[in-house]
């Protein structure tokens, strides 16, 4: 799914730089790109409220593709890690496509494009446990997308 790409423009460069890069990113990266086959089918079940998936359309491709996410709902949507920063596809995706699907507890959410927001409304959302893994991490970098379909907006 990652692919290295020759164009770039400034609208990609300000989302890079919206949130930076985790202390672990890179380690953290290539442990997900291992796992990834092993995370799928846990992601989006309705036994799990940790792991969801989003559904994004590659900007130059078009091709449909399906990412493990951490995420959390909250009133309205879902605050989303950036685990391995803003650089990732399928968040660079959804902005481009101004929305996708997210896949939670066996539902599909049609969602907004994802907004940047500051860590401590981010982590509010999450478990105390995961709070003090996301920190350890140095995970300083999240956004909340909006549920489409949802009356709190």
């Amino acid at each position: 799914m990652t692919a290295t790409s020759i164009h770039t423009d400034t609208t990609d460069r300000r989302q890079d730089e919206a949130a930076p890069r985790p202390r672990f990113g890179g380690v953290l990266w290539r442990i997900a790109r291992s796992t990834n086959r092993l995370t799928m089918p846990l992601a989006g079940k309705g036994w799990n409220p940790i792991f969801a998936f989003v559904e994004h359309q590659g900007r130059r491709t078009g091709r449909r593709y399906a990412t493990p996410i951490a995420a959390r709902r909250i009133p309205g949507g879902f605050v989303i890690s950036l685990a391995f920063g803003a650089q990732v596809d399928w968040y660079r995706n959804l902005v481009a496509a101004r929305g996708g699907t997210v896949r939670w507890r066996g539902r599909a959410y049609r969602v907004t494009a994802p907004e940047i927001i500051d860590s401590s409304t981010a982590l509010a959302a999450f478990h105390p446990v995961q709070r003090w893994l996301l920190r350890i991490a140095d995970i300083g970098g999240y956004v909340r997308v909006a549920d489409v379909d949802s009356r709190d907006r």
